[in-house]
């Protein structure tokens, strides 16, 4: 499966990147989202591990992702795995 998504942003490319580099923000462009730690790396950088934790309906889902790629502001690139799944 492979997924891409495109929103234009009316904000400096730099502010974008700050917003989008700051884990506390994660709320307002993950549905769902209930928390975010850090487990290896530095955080955002590539190589960084993290587990992020999901509500959707009923269900919690706990996700580790793995940041495989960094070259903002045109590519971001990560795997996202939990118990049965494994997105690229």
């Amino acid at each position: 499966m492979k997924y891409t998504t495109e929103i234009e942003i009316n904000k400096p490319i730099d502010r974008v990147i700050e917003l989008f580099d700051n884990p506390e923000n994660m709320k307002y462009w993950y549905p769902g989202f209930v928390s975010f730690e850090s487990l290896v790396g530095e955080i955002g950088k590539e190589g960084a591990k993290s587990k992020i934790k999901y509500k959707i309906g009923e269900r919690e889902i706990e996700m580790i992702q793995t940041i495989t790629k960094r070259n903002l502001p045109g590519e971001f690139c990560g795997t996202y795995e939990t118990k049965g799944m494994w997105l690229l």
